[in-house]
């Protein structure tokens, strides 16, 4: 995981280096947004999970006019399809999330981001209480999205190893 981190990294200094020294005054620097997540399972997710929701936050430091580096995280709880044995009741994921966003015009723009994600898994234990399970994945999340004065309206795809689902985020940029 280490390795993975370091190449995350190193990618984002080669993708942003050439764009710090031709810096211009036209473009917003920085932004913060907040947004609304919907989520489909798909792959794996798709035969334990039926849909998900949550919120996330999204930081944007602007290097030029056209792009600029992303930090993401939030909270996104999936629930499970009904009739799922052993009691399961949720799975609360945490995703933490670098990446670039690339304008293709004023309002269209492309995203890639990767990061980890940190989920836990809520079950009953049978009893009348519950139980939970931790562990931590490697994420990707490739993109596309509207970005309409402070409204920021995105599609994309999270992957994680062996499963995934479609994302829908609605936001506002302040």
């Amino acid at each position: 995981m280490k390795k993975v981190f370091t190449l995350v990294i190193v990618m984002l200094v080669a993708l942003t280096s050439s764009k710090v020294f031709a810096q211009s005054s036209d473009y917003k620097k920085f932004s913060l947004g907040i947004g609304l997540e919907g989520a489909l399972p798909v792959s794996g997710f798709s035969s334990v999970y039926s849909v998900g929701g949550g919120a996330t936050l999204r930081a944007a430091i602007g290097l030029d006019k056209s792009s600029a580096v992303t930090l993401t995280s939030g909270v996104i709880v999936f629930a499970p399809k009904s009739g799922i044995g052993a009691g399961l009741k949720a799975q609360v994921n945490i995703p933490v999330k670098a990446g670039y966003r690339y304008m293709f015009s004023d309002n269209f723009y492309g995203i890639g981001e990767a990061g980890i994600t940190f989920a836990k898994i809520y079950a009953s234990n049978g009893q009348g209480g519950s139980i939970s399970a931790t562990g931590s994945e490697f994420t990707y999340a490739p993109g596309v999205g509207l970005l309409l004065g402070g409204f920021d309206v995105s599609l994309r795809y999270e992957g994680y190893s062996s499963s995934g689902f479609l994302g829908a985020r609605v936001g506002f940029n302040f």
